[in-house]
């Protein structure tokens, strides 16, 4: 589920790891650490968001691998749904994001069983934000889609708010399930007229579950555990799914105050250049949740399908390389040197020392006795 690939630079290592997700036939998802990457861009946190009128606010936003994770749930779950169930949802789904539209922008006032007015402000994937100014105490709040869908789907019987707790199994009432209540009674009523329209770009065997690779170029560049946060844990092979939950950090600001987990349909690929001084600082408790292969420059050479000849220069190149006091086979040179920004050899090999590989090589020798003797030779 986890793995690294490391090795001296320019031996392919990100092109290795896109080739990989492609031969599995993945949804990909690729960033690149570096020493400002942290949880919130990661796992989630705070965001300002321009709410208009100067009007700036910060609210919890998801951060890559946590979208990511959810859609990799969401296809576990869809992978056990028939087509007919399938395509009802998507209809239902489009159905609320045009009352949802409608709402917000003809500004219409609703009221709960308890006479108490709201509206309908937005819709994300997971919640739609209603607006009750007569709260004082919460007058912003969420209410969960996948309830209200749930709801209107399995075409579930609600006489009374606590209809809704009861059907969802939960133990206390929520102030989300009043309006979740008006909400699909008044849907009810608008489509009750209207035919089902079933999605037509559903396949007649449904949807299949499929991998997601989550590509981390340079993981070394980045602060591990800043960035991973409690996800060591849900990370590793042994711990996906549900049994490796955590709270994440910002779980108080959850309306579902459901716990975070890594679905295990996600596989992390990361790569790393040996050199790299961050190496060095690599955090512990990762590296054992993770697979460690080494591509050397032989190897990318081969991978590349170099010319002989070129695959001659490389090698006694790097064979001077590790023979010089102070580097090591982990200063050795790729095979990506030799090529051109379309993956096609160069042939150029003057260029190529001059513009590539010479000022790498100073700065290998920086420091050292009689670099710019080793340099000539």
């Amino acid at each position: 589920h986890n793995l690294v690939l490391t090795g001296a630079p320019g031996t392919g290592k990100t092109y290795m790891a896109r080739k990989i997700a492609e031969e599995m036939g993945a949804e990909t998802e690729f960033v690149q650490f570096h020493p400002s990457y942290d949880y919130t861009d990661f796992v989630e946190g705070l965001r300002p968001v321009d709410k208009g009128s100067d009007q700036v606010v910060f609210e919890r936003k998801d951060g890559v691998f946590k979208e990511f994770c959810s859609r990799a749930v969401h296809n576990i779950v869809d992978s056990k749904k028939s087509p007919e169930t399938i395509s009802e949802e998507i209809s239902w789904s489009e159905r609320l994001e045009d009352f949802v539209n409608d709402a917000r922008d003809y500004e219409t006032r609703y009221k709960t069983v308890n006479g108490s007015e709201f509206t309908v402000e937005d819709m994300n994937e997971k919640t739609i934000l209603i607006l009750n100014e007569q709260n004082d105490k919460t007058p912003k709040l969420a209410v969960n889609v996948q309830d209200i869908l749930t709801l209107l789907i399995n075409k579930v019987p609600l006489k009374y708010v606590r209809d809704i707790r009861r059907y969802f199994n939960r133990r206390y009432n929520s102030q989300p399930d009043s309006y979740a209540f008006v909400i699909v009674d008044k849907m009810r009523e608008k489509y009750k007229k209207e035919p089902h329209h079933a999605a037509n770009h559903i396949p007649s065997e449904g949807i299949k579950e499929k991998p997601f690779v989550f590509i981390i170029d340079e993981i070394n560049r980045g602060e591990a555990s800043k960035i991973f946060g409690e996800l060591f844990f849900s990370i590793d092979p042994g711990y996906r799914g549900k049994k490796g939950s955590v709270k994440t950090q910002y779980a108080n600001l959850h309306i579902d105050e459901e716990d975070f987990y890594v679905p295990e349909n996600v596989y992390i690929i990361g790569s790393m250049n040996d050199i790299d001084r961050s190496v060095e600082t690599f955090d512990f408790a990762m590296r054992r949740r993770f697979t460690w292969c080494e591509v050397t420059a032989a190897e990318s050479a081969e991978n590349m399908q170099l010319s002989d000849k070129t695959k001659h220069k490389l090698s006694n190149l790097n064979d001077q390389i590790s023979n010089t006091e102070g580097l090591s086979d982990a200063y050795q040179i790729g095979g990506a040197y030799f090529l051109d920004s379309n993956g096609n050899e160069r042939h150029d090999y003057t260029d190529i020392w001059k513009y590539r590989l010479e000022s790498l090589l100073k700065e290998y020798l920086r420091g050292l006795p009689d670099s710019d003797v080793k340099l000539k030779a």
